[in-house]
């Protein structure tokens, strides 16, 4: 019985992940099979994401963006970004405060939307955290997890990420 509730669990997962395909396909967003996008999520034309690419119904893609292997959940991203592989946005945080950290014991809190303007491009495995503002033209280092605001037309890296310099070349745009 338990088998047959695990092939049954597998075949609604898999038929779930047929429909997303041609879902979204049919919309002007280039999906791989691989990939779990929500159908409630809102992403505009253009827009390629392969791999093992994970899209939840609380994310907002603008246009022409594109990525692989990504997690994004609680987010909001702008037209043309260039996201790197293995990215993480707006994953769900949990409290210090309480006496758990696993969600059984705390009530859901409200998380913040992690907004990422038009133009940026996130290096490959960074992490974008909650609430977290990327202003245009921004550029996220590889490996940087980023928790706190971005500003324009600037290049940040580390763990935190901090600013590593200005992209002088392009405040005339």
């Amino acid at each position: 019985m338990k088998l047959l509730k695990i092939l049954f669990s597998d075949l609604l997962r898999f038929f779930a992940s047929i429909y997303s395909y041609f879902f979204w396909n049919s919309k002007g967003v280039r999906v791989t099979l691989s990939c779990r996008i929500s159908i409630k999520a809102k992403i505009g034309k253009g827009c390629v994401f392969t791999g093992n690419t994970v899209i939840t119904d609380k994310a907002e893609i603008g246009q022409n963006t594109y990525g692989h292997n990504l997690n994004i959940h609680n987010a909001s991203i702008g037209n043309y970004c260039s996201i790197g592989p293995d990215v993480k946005i707006g994953l769900d945080e949990h409290p210090l405060n309480e006496k758990s950290t696993h969600p059984s014991f705390y009530d859901k809190i409200v998380q913040k939307k992690a907004i990422i303007n038009d133009h940026v491009w996130l290096g490959t495995n960074s992490v974008i955290l909650c609430g977290v503002v990327i202003e245009k033209h921004s550029v996220i280092a590889a490996g940087a997890v980023v928790k706190s605001n971005v500003e324009a037309f600037s290049i940040y890296g580390g763990v935190p990420a901090r600013k590593i310099k200005l992209i002088a070349s392009l405040n005339k745009v």
